[in-house]
């Protein structure tokens, strides 16, 4: 597997700031921490926690902050919006969201890094996420508007949602809509890693 070069990705994420943007663009849109809580389906406090970057955002949490204040997912990725219509993206230059700071206890059970950041205006989201079995997590059901595609490439997913349980093996696909409450997991002892092409119900 490719790995970017060390801290290369993550210190470009820390420069970037996902929690500062989302506060910013909440305030200009004079939008409350509880009415935006209220939209992406988490507490104010966790809000908080992630507007400071204290706590990082879910994948689905992030793509509720973003219909709720009128933007793409890729806002939260680029300072830049270059008018193109081709985006390479080098293994290397990968936006790594982690489970948590470095100097923190994990938060997340899972870490993803975006695989489509720059190009603006697109309408499905690529995600490579890697899942850790070994992080006790309380892995609640999410929802979002939308469709979720998931390709498992090793390791085993465990798919909940609908009053079913899939398991997906490597080479097994998903395909499901995101409104549906569902969560995904590891199943261990190993970490599995998949990946997930959101695209987010047009308005």
């Amino acid at each position: 597997m490719p790995t970017a070069s060390p801290h290369a990705a993550d210190q470009e994420l820390k420069r970037l700031g996902i929690g500062r943007k989302i506060r910013l663009l909440r305030e200009s849109n004079s939008v409350t921490v509880d009415d935006l809580a209220k939209q992406a389906g988490v507490t104010p406090v966790l809000l908080k926690q992630i507007e400071t970057d204290v706590v990082p955002p879910t994948l689905g949490t992030l793509l509720n902050i973003a219909k709720a204040l009128c933007v793409g997912m890729d806002h939260f990725f680029t300072d830049k919006h270059p008018v193109q219509k081709i985006e390479h993206v080098p293994a290397a230059k990968r936006l790594k969201v982690k489970s948590s700071r470095d100097d923190a206890t994990p938060r997340l059970s899972y870490t993803y890094e975006s695989l489509a950041w720059q190009l603006v205006g697109k309408h499905m989201e690529p995600f490579l996420i890697e899942f850790n079995p070994e992080i006790a997590e309380q892995i609640e059901t999410a929802s979002h508007d939308g469709e979720e595609f998931l390709f498992v490439l090793e390791g085993v997913v465990l798919f909940e949602g609908d009053g079913r349980t899939i398991e997906l093996m490597p080479g097994d696909s998903l395909y499901f809509y995101s409104d549906l409450p569902h969560r995904v997991r590891a199943k261990g002892p190993s970490r599995a890693r998949a990946v997930a092409v959101l695209l987010p119900k047009a308005d």
